[in-house]
């Protein structure tokens, strides 16, 4: 079954191990197709998608995508280790990768 319509084939796969890490079996499929935009009509139906392998697991799979789709709420943070300022989301500096406190 369908559970999600990506943008693009990297977003599709970010959902699925995203679905893949909480143990509900998906798949990427459409993919092959991107690379034809502008050759073929494009729409939903010819996007890449997020395949749900797992039925049982429907309604977790659409609350974790949900979740994935709200904007960050959290508020930036400052690294108390090199001073560089991260996005809310992060629990991680990007630039020397120590946590938050």
């Amino acid at each position: 079954m369908k559970i999600f319509s990506a943008v693009n084939p990297p977003q599709a796969h970010i959902v699925c191990e995203l679905l893949r890490s909480h143990n509900i079996q998906c798949e990427v499929r459409g993919e092959g197709i991107f690379g034809l935009q502008g050759e073929v009509p494009f729409g939903e139906a010819s996007a890449p998608h997020v395949w749900l392998l797992d039925l049982a697991k429907k309604e977790i799979a659409i609350e974790l995508i949900e979740q994935f789709e709200q904007p960050h709420s959290q508020q930036a943070w400052r690294c108390t280790e090199c001073g560089e300022l991260n996005e809310g989301q992060f629990a991680l500096c990007w630039q020397c990768g120590v946590a938050i406190h």
